[in-house]
């Protein structure tokens, strides 16, 4: 069956945001826990769950929603220098639009960043919906998945969604739609997750999903 629908996660599948979260998370251990070393393999553990859970946390006699304004500010001013794209991935997902797939993003990330996250890799045009956290629960809740395919007519079985962790393959598992794992990050995924397909690369997945 023909792929009508590639939907992708955002951070570590189509923007590489790790040095920007480490850069954050350092900024608020020096300023509320000064005394805490963590480890990178712990910083990136935050990416993929809800940050205001990954705040409280790690951060337990601090206000939750205070520091998630705090981490906004902080990541939100080191955009511009820091995001950039997987190499391949510009490419890859014009060949998809020129072929006819619908592309679309569904992240936990606020409304606001995602779109400015695609306006700063120079995406604007390519998808057809950028749907961001607030007005639908976070993954694994296939209840984003599942409103992305419905609003732009497509079947679950006719696309695929993407991401890089655990919580994305959950999401698409959910939703009863084909998932893809972006296996390039550093991310410790657990044992036992089992996508449907698994890629290296941008290349990789034009090739895959050409077959």
């Amino acid at each position: 069956m023909r792929t009508r629908l590639l939907v992708l996660d955002m951070d570590g599948t189509i923007a590489d945001t790790d040095l920007l979260l480490v850069l954050s998370w350092l900024e608020l251990y020096r300023r509320h826990a000064p005394e805490k070393k963590p480890s990178l393999s712990r910083i990136m553990e935050f990416s993929g769950p809800p940050i205001r859970d990954s705040l409280a946390e790690e951060f337990p006699d601090k206000d939750p929603d205070l520091l998630v304004k705090e981490f906004s500010e902080i990541s939100g001013s080191l955009y511009e220098k820091w995001v950039s794209t997987y190499p391949g991935c510009l490419d890859a997902l014009r060949k998809f639009k020129e072929k006819g797939v619908l592309l679309a993003v569904l992240t936990n990330k606020r409304q606001d960043l995602a779109e400015k996250v695609v306006r700063i890799l120079g995406m604007e045009g390519l998808f057809s919906l950028v749907l961001g956290g607030g007005s639908v629960p976070p993954k694994p809740d296939p209840t984003g998945l599942l409103e992305v395919f419905s609003r732009l007519g497509v079947a679950p079985e006719e696309g695929f969604y993407m991401g890089d962790t655990e919580f994305d393959i959950l999401a698409a598992r959910n939703a009863g739609v084909p998932s893809i794992l972006a296996d390039w990050g550093p991310r410790r995924l657990p044992k036992g997750l089992s996508p449907d397909l698994r890629v290296s690369s941008y290349q990789e997945l034009v090739e895959v999903l050409d077959a």
